[in-house]
């Protein structure tokens, strides 16, 4: 992954402004006004509890399997697993400093040397070494000398040639025998590899497990009971202490009750999966609350099947795309949330990231020439990406439709004019997004306004829905996916390199295959130079519009609300790190009118 300059705030906030706030630092709260009105100054303490609540339930508790790879897991894990690099909260990577530093010492090979913290330990005790690393490597490289059918083939991993250890494991060496870029969001979310090797890499745990979880970070699990899991201080820990004593995590059922959690101080900080009105109506009128809405590190895109033996030919993908309203999509479904949130124009970089170049504005009435062959798309113009029309070309799209021998008499559905059967779609959306889940009938019924017969399906999960779309049983597939600074995942994205979807870390769900379109993304993940990688993988997303193999939608919004009796938090909209800065959060209390600092009962 390749580091970038920060980018500008674009925080929205709904409810007041909040400055850093470091340990025992002073701030000030309530109201302030004419005469009679009192000030309330607080001041953070050391210790105290504070609970969070969130809606996206915990899955698993090893993040780098595709069982607990989801947000619930990553975002609790967040404060726990310890990795050398963790994504601020303006996207970019930062480096933890208290656990490892770490320097790209060769070119040729490639090879990165991180040294740990000698007082980095597990909260066992016993030390994090080369050893932890070896693991994760071995069981992500995709090595076929072993057996094992948990072990996937994941980018990155999969071009280390070695890792070794010294000076007693303080020491990693890792040498690649061919160039990753994005080397630093390697070795994220790192696993005990003294638990992991009795319990199997991919062990069955529906939630997190603080035998298997050990801590590398500045808190561990105490305990787990259902949705509830709390942190405490982990004794071992070798940096700063966290502020708070104990974060109790709450998982809500809904995104109003965790409104209503917030409102009753049944947890000071909270994060929902989905911004809706009522929530944000809800926590804007609360006095005592604050809160901020941002874009996400989420697209809603439509994937389309794409393999040769598919029935969407490259004319009907573009009829598809061109029958569908975005703008409309975007005004009706998030507008109202972020009013800053645009259609999406690119499969590389989500909205708000700093590379992102949005393409000039087209008409609604922009007209396409039309191919003459189902084999002679043609790319639209120039701009970030490609000016593809953000509103609905009925003209063109029933051209396209025609060309792939499909016939229709005026409001009626169109069928198959070589087999006179009807022309029928199979379209599945991640039930589990609240985005999708809004999004799918609207699109459901522009295309059958447009007479293409349409059956929509739920599905529970992000990878279940594409892998009913990569098994050949649905033709779209109404999903979201999830961005990060690593430019690379459009190896997994995109492409066979890693093999089928669904299996060694591929998410190629739509089946597509294209050697060029797979030369740009491997050359583009090799450059060291952002520069020259931004341009091959320029060159790949033109391509993917040329293909319309999917049809980015917009960026999801996200919300993060929080008592005013809590200070340091800070929002990380582009990432799952929200809890892994907890550590900065702290318990604020009105300060006494003494002007002692108060302290909290079992600090």
């Amino acid at each position: 992954m390749t580091g970038r300059g920060p980018r500008p705030r674009r925080w929205r906030w709904l409810v007041g402004t909040l400055g850093a706030l470091g340990l025992l630092a002073a701030a000030c709260g309530g109201s302030t006004g004419g005469s009679g009105t009192t000030t309330v100054t607080y001041v953070a303490v050391a210790g105290g509890a504070i609970s969070f609540g969130m809606t996206e339930g915990v899955s698993g508790c090893n993040p780098n399997t595709p069982e607990g790879d989801s947000p619930g897991t990553l975002t609790v894990l967040g404060a726990v697993l310890p990795s050398p690099y963790v994504v601020n909260s303006a996207g970019t990577l930062t480096g933890n400093l208290n656990f490892a530093t770490s320097e790209l010492v060769n070119l040729t090979p490639e090879t990165i040397v991180y040294t740990l913290n000698p007082k980095a330990v597990w909260s066992d005790g016993v030390p994090i070494t080369a050893t932890d690393f070896e693991y994760a490597w071995d069981l992500q490289k995709g090595d076929p000398v072993v057996s094992s059918p948990d072990v996937s083939s994941i980018a990155g991993y999969r071009d280390i040639e070695s890792v070794t250890g010294s000076n007693g494991g303080h020491t990693v060496t890792v040498k690649f025998k061919t160039t990753f870029a994005d080397w630093q969001m390697l070795f994220d979310n790192l696993v005990p590899a003294h638990v992991m090797e009795k319990v199997g890499w991919d062990p069955f745990c529906p939630t997190v497990n603080p035998a298997i979880d050990l801590s590398g970070g500045p808190f561990k699990i105490g305990s787990v009971s259902g949705q509830t899991i709390q942190l405490v201080r982990n004794p071992k820990w070798w940096g700063p202490p966290a502020n708070a004593r104990s974060i109790t995590i709450r998982v809500a059922p809904s995104t109003e009750e965790l409104a209503q959690w917030l409102a009753s101080g049944y947890v000071d900080v909270a994060q929902p999966a989905t911004v809706t009105p009522g929530f944000l109506t809800q926590v804007t009128g609360l006095p005592g609350a604050q809160s901020a809405v941002d874009i996400s590190e989420t697209l809603l895109q439509l994937n389309m099947a794409s393999s040769l033996s598919g029935p969407l030919s490259p004319d009907l993908r573009w009829a598809i795309a061109l029958t569908i309203n975005r703008q409309d999509l975007v005004n009706q479904q998030v507008g109202w949330a972020y009013p800053g949130i645009q259609v999406a124009d690119s499969h590389v970089y989500v909205q708000g990231q700093q590379a992102y170049k949005p393409s000039a504005p087209t008409s609604p009435t922009t007209t396409i020439p039309v191919p003459t062959s189902s084999t002679s798309t043609t790319v639209i113009g120039a701009g970030g990406s490609v000016n593809f029309p953000v509103a609905p070309v009925p003209q063109q799209a029933d051209a396209l439709l025609q060309a792939s021998g499909l016939i229709r008499t005026p409001g009626d559905p169109y069928f198959h004019s070589a087999f006179g059967v009807p022309f029928q779609l199979h379209m599945v959306y991640d039930a589990s997004d609240p985005w999708a889940a809004a999004a799918g009938p609207v699109i459901k019924s522009e295309l059958q306004a447009a007479g293409l017969d349409t059956t929509l399906l739920p599905v529970d999960g992000a990878s279940k829905t594409g892998q009913v779309l990569a098994d050949g049983f649905a033709d779209l597939a109404l999903m979201p996916v999830t961005f990060s600074p690593n430019l690379s995942q459009m190896l997994s994205w995109y492409t066979t390199l890693l093999g089928p979807a669904g299996k060694n870390g591929s998410q190629d769900w739509t089946n597509y295959s294209n050697h060029h379109f797979d030369q740009l993304v491997e050359t583009a993940s090799q450059q060291l130079n952002p520069d020259k990688a931004a341009g091959y993988y320029s060159q790949a997303d033109t391509q993917l519009w040329d293909d319309v193999v999917s049809l980015p939608l917009f960026a999801e919004p996200t919300a993060l609300a929080w008592s005013r009796t809590i200070g340091g938090v800070t929002p990380t909209p582009r990432s799952d790190s929200l809890l892994w800065f907890a550590q900065y959060w702290a318990v604020r209390v009105p300060e006494t009118t003494n002007n002692t600092t108060p302290t909290l009962p079992g600090q």
